[in-house]
């Protein structure tokens, strides 16, 4: 076998799959390109003599799947949203993948998030790296010290809403700063101890800080309405790590600008790559991080070894953890 990878991938899962098979690695960020033109990658592929083909952002669609006789296909995602499923399914390839990769870099993310907000960091960073600020006597230090009095995430309420993957893990964060943690999920497969499950609305409405964790699926497009966040607190703040299209961003930037809402922090928005001129940009309440919740080394790591791991699984006639098509092990194609 031979096995072209061009995600992001760890050298010690490399390693490991060298053991099995020929590897021929093309990281897409190195290359600086994805792959958008099937009959293109197809005949790529074919020419690298690859039979196992791991991908992080290629698209792998009819083209690719007709054209290449591909015994096993790994996505490092956790939806693999870029390879057709339907179809490898019908074909009989197994698609491994990686869900929760990013699950401890974007709840590390969120609770950074909510830090900064409490202790108003940015505000605080650009009134002393701007100039704005002279301490000369200690009347001037007595008003910076009021004026960027903050808070303290103990006792304060923290609404999460979604508990997956990253949910659990930011609940599991939050605990031992002694906050009370709200959840609101129809249907979480596993609820942290200490975390209290609620409807939604409640939670909105009692929420200090709602931070946001929902996947985006045609029922939860939109969940965040301008009616639903019209529940929240003026003194509340708002965090999204998860995806735009979960709130109505119009509504959001409204009660932003207006002051009906504390703050913000946003590491998603509907019109992305985040530009200069994005108009949250200029709330001084918010803080606009463009898509990085799940930019870290250690996320390559995870997905790569998860990718491996079920590799490893499959050759040895095991039932791997992470696939994402489980019918073709289950001879129902």
């Amino acid at each position: 076998m031979r096995a072209l990878i061009t995600a992001s991938f760890d050298p010690a899962a490399r390693a490991r799959l060298e053991r099995l098979m020929d590897v021929v690695h093309e990281d897409w960020k190195e290359r600086g390109a994805i792959h958008f033109d099937g009959a293109e990658f197809a005949a790529h592929i074919r020419d690298v003599g690859a039979d196992v083909l791991i991908v992080e952002a290629d698209l792998v669609h009819a083209e690719v799947l007709n054209a290449c006789p591909l015994r096993m296909i790994g996505c490092c995602r956790g939806d693999p949203v870029n390879v057709d499923l339907a179809l490898a399914t019908a074909k009989g390839i197994p698609v491994f993948h990686a869900p929760g990769r990013n699950a401890d870099a974007v709840a590390d993310l969120a609770v950074a998030f909510m830090l900064m907000l409490a202790r108003r960091l940015p505000a605080i960073q650009e009134a002393f790296g701007g100039g704005k600020v002279r301490l000369d006597s200690a009347a001037d230090f007595l008003a910076v010290y009021t004026g960027f009095t903050g808070f303290e995430l103990g006792e304060r309420t923290v609404g999460l809403v979604g508990l997956g993957a990253v949910g659990r893990e930011v609940a599991r964060r939050l605990l031992p700063f002694k906050a009370r943690v709200l959840a609101a999920d129809p249907c979480p497969a596993d609820v942290p101890s200490g975390v209290t499950l609620v409807e939604l609305d409640d939670l909105l409405r009692e929420a200090d800080i709602v931070s946001l964790h929902a996947p985006l699926t045609p029922e939860t497009y939109g969940l965040l309405s301008r009616a639903r966040l019209a529940l929240l607190r003026p003194s509340a703040f708002f965090i999204n790590t998860a995806r735009a299209h979960l709130t109505d961003e119009d509504a959001l930037y409204e009660m932003l600008r207006d002051g009906r809402l504390a703050g913000a922090a946003l590491d998603v928005l509907t019109d992305e790559p985040l530009r200069p001129g994005n108009r949250f940009l200029g709330l001084p309440s918010v803080i606009v991080t463009p898509h990085i919740g799940g930019a870290t080394v250690d996320v390559v790591r995870h997905q790569s070894t998860m990718v491996v791991e079920a590799i490893e699984h499959y050759l040895r006639g095991e039932r791997p953890r992470w696939i994402a098509n489980p019918a073709v092990l289950d001879g129902r194609v």
